[in-house]
């Protein structure tokens, strides 16, 4: 399967979390099945490549960030974010649901958000009237590292 470039995919970025589309420039997006990868390099031999960049977005009902990129972008966000305070950042590095204050919740879509703690960003979110994790199981929290 050959990578195909995509850059319309920077739109969503920009839409979505207010991510300034000076810095979404900077990366070239190529689609191959159902992944997204953002890449910042000079590319070459592409048809030669399994991976290139980032994994930025998987396609599905609705497109989904990785955790990986907003990682990278999140800071420039200025929508659709939240920053939590620390003992609700853990909770929602172990994996766990979270509640949100009103005044919180009525600055949100419905959707994707990119989560925050302080200047960190810890990753993807589902928000549909309450804040879902979607950190990889892998990269969750455990009681035991604490």
């Amino acid at each position: 399967m050959q990578f195909l470039q995509k850059n319309e995919y920077r739109n969503y970025f920009v839409q979505r979390f207010g991510i300034p589309y000076e810095i979404m420039e900077r990366y070239t997006f190529w689609e191959r099945g159902r992944k997204v990868w953002a890449f910042s390099g000079i590319t070459l031999e592409i048809e030669r490549m399994e991976i290139l960049g980032i994994k930025a977005l998987t396609k599905g009902k609705a497109l989904k960030p990785s955790t990986a990129f907003l990682r990278v972008i999140g800071k420039y966000a200025s929508k659709n974010f939240v920053n939590l305070e620390a003992s609700k950042a853990l909770k929602f590095l172990r994996g766990e649901e979270i509640e949100l204050p009103p005044t919180l919740v009525k600055q949100l879509e419905m959707g994707y958000v990119i989560v925050k703690s302080d200047e960190d960003i810890l990753g993807c979110g589902f928000f549909d009237g309450k804040l879902k994790s979607l950190i990889p199981s892998k990269y969750r929290l455990q009681d035991t590292w604490v």
